[in-house]
């Protein structure tokens, strides 16, 4: 009888041990997937989206900085002298372009300047020819021996002979600008720099009766 008991105490110890040893290898299971440190587990997963995230996004490339242009108007013939040294000041100092432009301004249909007074001639002929109306070659200037089909006070005027030219056979036509005789000149400003249209108005501040205006800038 002694060796049945202790067996039967032998198999309540193995018993025990394996419900102890039961019920710690679960602990240990909890204690596995417990959230330790989530919010560095957050910021973790953050950082991995992010990571496949496109380098457009993540690292956006600076866009380049949009040009200004200013008109500088209402100039008199003192002020515009002012104006021109202003300007030859200015752009010792920032980076930028200006252009003297005339207030008013003729539009001129040339063929361009030929190599010689004789080669004009010959091509004058030819346009003559061509039953095109008093044509005449350019003596002086910039132009010379181009050939000159005449000023017009608009650029649509302008246009529209030209195609009539055109259509009678004359090709190679071109219009440029000539200021009308006794006009007002302006000042156009382009820069990429937005500290320019400050400085530029402080010097425009000097001439109280001239305007400074922001224009969309030609391409």
């Amino acid at each position: 009888m002694k060796w049945i008991a202790g067996a039967l105490l032998l198999v309540n110890l193995a018993v025990g041990a394996y419900f102890f040893w039961s019920r710690s290898q679960t602990s240990a299971r909890a204690d596995a997937y417990s959230p330790i440190n989530a919010e560095k587990i957050t910021l973790l997963s953050a950082r991995l989206a992010n990571s496949h995230a496109p380098a457009t996004q993540r690292n956006a490339a600076p866009q380049a900085n949009e040009p200004i242009c200013v008109e500088w108007r209402g100039l008199s013939e003192t002020d515009l002298e002012r104006a021109r040294d202003a300007i030859k000041s200015l752009t010792a100092q920032r980076v930028l372009s200006a252009e003297e432009l005339p207030v008013d301004r003729m539009y001129w249909v040339i063929f361009p300047p030929l190599p010689s007074e004789t080669a004009s001639e010959v091509k004058l002929k030819e346009f003559i020819a061509l039953k095109v109306k008093a044509p005449f070659v350019i003596k002086d200037g910039d132009w010379k021996n181009g050939i000159s089909f005449g000023l017009y006070s608009t650029e649509d005027t302008a246009r529209r002979y030209m195609r009539e030219l055109e259509a009678k056979g004359v090709s190679g036509l071109r219009i440029e600008t000539k200021p009308k005789q006794g006009t007002a000149y302006y000042y156009l400003v382009r820069s990429e720099d937005a500290n320019t249209l400050r400085d530029l108005d402080e010097i425009r501040a000097t001439l109280p009766a001239t305007t400074l205006t922001r224009v969309a800038c030609k391409k």
